[in-house]
């Protein structure tokens, strides 16, 4: 009686194709996506702009926050009572940045006064320690139910947040773009570009 022994073919030769097909395959997707991408343009800012991401400190990042947070508070407070809260109302309120707390003196002591010229709306911050975090100003658009026409200022619809590193550190005088940029105010904006890593603070 004869014994055959049959092997099973080997499935090397075929892994091999298709781990090298698949290769191919990444490959050629890699190149045209690269190829097809277009590189996220940053707007460029104006003179009296600065970017939030890349040219705040982390204390002011976390002020500018709050203040486009308190913006919305500060809206609804208005539409519900027709009337301006006033910076003692927002502080027993324990709104931040409006809040006095243990953490207040921290993130740049902030003495906070309401400014309304005409119809401009603006929460002042003056800071008290200038090296921790700037002098920080929140401009509301126009007040919707206080008897104000929406964007009669002509700045938008949308609250802006200005801060001030330069100069005395004296209250505002005025509340449009060419008064604040005069005394040292710069607003902050937000961009996106390529970039996701916060870069060095410039100053």
């Amino acid at each position: 009686m004869t014994t055959q022994v049959v092997k099973p073919a080997g499935a090397g030769h075929e892994t091999l194709w298709v781990l090298l097909a698949s290769a191919c395959i990444l490959l050629a997707a890699t190149v045209l996506i690269g190829a097809r991408a277009q590189p996220l343009a940053a707007a460029a800012l104006a003179p009296n702009q600065i970017d939030a991401r890349t040219q705040l400190n982390a204390v002011e990042q976390g002020v500018h926050a709050d203040l486009l947070v308190a913006a919305e508070e500060i809206t609804a407070l208005v539409a519900t009572d027709k009337l301006l809260p006033r910076v003692e109302q927002l502080r027993e309120m324990e709104l931040p940045p409006f809040a006095v707390g243990a953490g207040a003196g921290t993130r740049g002591g902030h003495e906070w006064r309401t400014s309304t010229q005409g119809h401009e709306v603006a929460y002042v911050g003056r800071s008290a320690a200038p090296d921790v975090a700037a002098s920080m100003l929140l401009r509301l658009p126009a007040a919707k139910g206080v008897g104000e026409a929406p964007g009669a200022h002509g700045h938008g619809d949308e609250p802006e947040v200005w801060v001030q590193r330069e100069g005395p550190g004296a209250w505002p005088e005025q509340l449009d773009d060419a008064s604040l940029t005069r005394q040292g105010w710069r607003q902050v904006v937000v961009r996106y570009d390529a970039g996701v890593t916060r870069k060095d603070v410039a100053r």
